[in-house]
């Protein structure tokens, strides 16, 4: 048997419940090591973010070919985060060591 809610003021209080009871969607994490980014390539949904953390002894740097802002010297431990609004594919490399490549790729769920 269902729940009657008859009141605005019921329906507000359900709903706030069903909301804090929904966990946070985390974004997608890349970790810097070995001169290499783990993975070198990931896939994401639009409006998720991805979280590249150096996990190197190394400073690196994020350089993104679509022109977008990177950071750059990222130091040992520090982290950087961009959000990825449209479906596409997101190429970057170190801004240190330029060999070292990666890919972002946003697909429509």
């Amino acid at each position: 048997m269902g729940i009657l809610l008859t009141s605005p003021f019921t329906l507000a209080v359900c709903a706030q419940i069903v909301h804090a009871a929904s966990p946070a969607k985390e974004g997608a994490k890349v970790s810097i090591a070995n001169f290499a980014f783990a993975p070198a390539e990931i896939t994401i949904a639009p409006g998720e973010s991805v979280t590249w953390t150096n996990d190197d002894g190394a400073p690196h740097g994020l350089e993104f070919n679509d022109g977008a802002p990177g950071t750059d010297p990222l130091l040992p431990k520090a982290s950087f985060s961009r959000q990825f609004d449209r479906p596409g594919t997101y190429d970057y490399n170190c801004s240190v060591h330029p060999y070292m490549t990666g890919r972002v790729v946003v697909a429509a769920p």
